[in-house]
């Protein structure tokens, strides 16, 4: 019995100590561009919420919850910079990491004003936080 326990202990430090190793040898690669990510999910989600008022039925203001998730994970994505030749170095630059991180906590703010079905809310989340993130960014990155 004492032996079995033995076995079973050293097993499972294998297994810790093999997982360990996988995770560290995975890369989180960047799977598509820049460009890809904002015209396939950032520019029609954030369209949403910009476009959102007199929000009438519970599907209308999942719509726009479901779009400020997205943009989160859009932020997600461009966390790792893009395929492009120069994406991958933007990535980490402090600016590109706080324009992603504002607009991130802005999209926070949509759902927060969503879940309390409150336009004005939902309205400065949009106007205040998320375009002026998205504004400066576009002005330093678009055309690299």
């Amino acid at each position: 019995m004492r032996n079995k326990f033995k076995v079973l202990i050293a097993s499972l430090c294998c297994v810790l100590f093999l997982s360990a190793s996988l995770a560290q040898t995975v890369a989180h690669e960047p799977l598509l561009s820049v460009k890809e990510i904002m015209n396939a999910i950032i520019t029609p989600t954030t369209a949403t919420i910009w476009g959102a008022y007199q929000l009438q039925t519970d599907t209308q203001w999942q719509e726009v919850r479901n779009a400020a998730l997205s943009v989160i994970a859009a932020g997600n994505l461009l966390q790792l910079g893009g395929t492009g030749v120069t994406e991958k170095e933007m990535s980490v630059e402090s600016d590109w990491r706080s324009f992603n991180q504002q607009m991130i906590a802005a999209a926070r703010q949509v759902i927060a004003a969503v879940e309390q079905k409150d336009e004005e809310a939902l309205s400065a989340a949009g106007n205040d936080a998320l375009y002026p993130p998205c504004e400066s960014c576009h002005q330093q990155y678009q055309n690299r």
